[in-house]
């Protein structure tokens, strides 16, 4: 399901048209239209409308992840962040996907209290997508990915975003001593292969960040 799903789904359980809904939300209604056709995503100023004047929650509208509506006492007490989102950055789960321009497209909100739980430095992450299919059954392809990009620090069974030979890929990552990686696919089809940094100085390695949630349907 869309958000432009979801946001139909709002206006029908609240009985609301489209200028019904942009009178509450003090949105234009050609806005909202476009928005409920996926012409756009959404933007923060939609988001935290949605927010505080309807309560509800936007993890629920961009991911369809968690109940619909927030309580009065969650709306009060959690403001919500925004995160870039790098529309056009894509991290393979397959064989690598090359690293486009890195340019923000839009914003995804997250709630103070979510960000708390995650653990993530809200000024160091960023969103991008997931393509291929060799994180399955974990991650799918069009995935939102939630990337800490200040946890670099390889911590055994945990995924990263990585860049490798030229190419961004969301795997799991041990860490063999001295200086050797794995890079682990949840996909049995695919073998995981190790990176000797002491050694293959002439391959080009990088730990992005840690991928610290995912989720569907925020595209």
């Amino acid at each position: 399901m869309t958000t432009g799903q979801r946001l139909k789904e709002i206006k029908k359980e609240l009985n609301l048209t489209v200028t019904e809904l942009g009178e509450k939300l003090e949105i234009p209604a050609r806005t909202i239209g476009g928005y409920e056709r996926d012409e756009a995503p959404p933007n923060q100023k939609f988001l935290n409308a949605l927010v505080q004047k309807l309560h509800i929650n936007v993890n629920w509208f961009l991911t369809g992840v968690g109940t619909k509506f927030l309580n009065q006492l969650e709306v009060s007490d959690e403001d919500c962040l925004a995160i870039p989102v790098r529309g056009e950055v894509t991290a393979s789960l397959g064989y690598g996907v090359t690293v486009y321009n890195e340019t923000q497209t839009a914003t995804y909100s997250i709630s103070k209290k979510l960000a708390r739980d995650l653990g993530v430095n809200t000024s160091k992450t960023e969103m991008i997508f997931a393509q291929g299919d060799s994180m399955l059954p974990t991650i799918e392809g069009g995935d939102s990915l939630l990337v800490d990009l200040s946890k670099k620090e390889v911590h055994d069974g945990k995924i990263y975003c990585v860049r490798i030979d030229g190419q961004l890929y969301a795997k799991r990552l041990q860490k063999i001593p001295p200086s050797t990686i794995r890079v682990v696919s949840d996909n049995e089809k695919y073998r995981s292969f190790e990176i000797n940094l002491s050694k293959d100085l002439e391959f080009d390695f990088g730990i992005i960040g840690e991928v610290c949630w995912w989720g569907r349907g925020a595209r």
